[in-house]
């Protein structure tokens, strides 16, 4: 699907803007960095786009808390994220992985293709530098 993609200017500014972030920006997030380059995009526009781009392959939606955030990083991962100032620190591990979709095998009625763990704690920054 993703050589019949309409690449529109929103498009192409949006994946642009989440090209080089590690930070899982929101939907407000991504709304107020591609305003600066497109100023009349509205918000409707943005979340539209992401939508389509999410389920198309070209970015990873990933719900943390209620919230959706973005990311450009398609590999297999996990997230580490801080229950304090809600950073999320993208972490990879192809054993952690394996070993969760060889558990997986036992449960029945599902196809499992995919798997991501989150781990919660405190980052270095709220536990006060430590």
């Amino acid at each position: 699907m993703k050589n019949k993609i309409k690449y529109t200017n929103q498009r192409v500014e949006i994946l642009d803007f989440l090209k080089h972030k590690t930070n899982h920006p929101t939907v407000e997030g991504i709304y107020k960095g591609v305003k600066k380059k497109l100023p009349r995009i509205s918000k409707a526009t943005v979340y539209q786009n992401l939508k389509f781009l999410s389920e198309n392959g070209f970015i990873k939606e990933v719900n943390i808390k209620g919230i959706s955030r973005f990311e450009p990083n398609l590999k297999p991962h996990h997230h580490i994220i801080c229950k304090k100032c809600g950073k999320i620190i993208d972490f990879e591990s192809k054993q952690l992985t394996n070993f969760s979709l060889e558990h997986i095998k036992k449960i029945k009625g599902f196809n499992i293709d995919g798997v991501e763990t989150n781990f919660y704690g405190v980052c270095k920054n709220c536990k006060g530098g430590k």
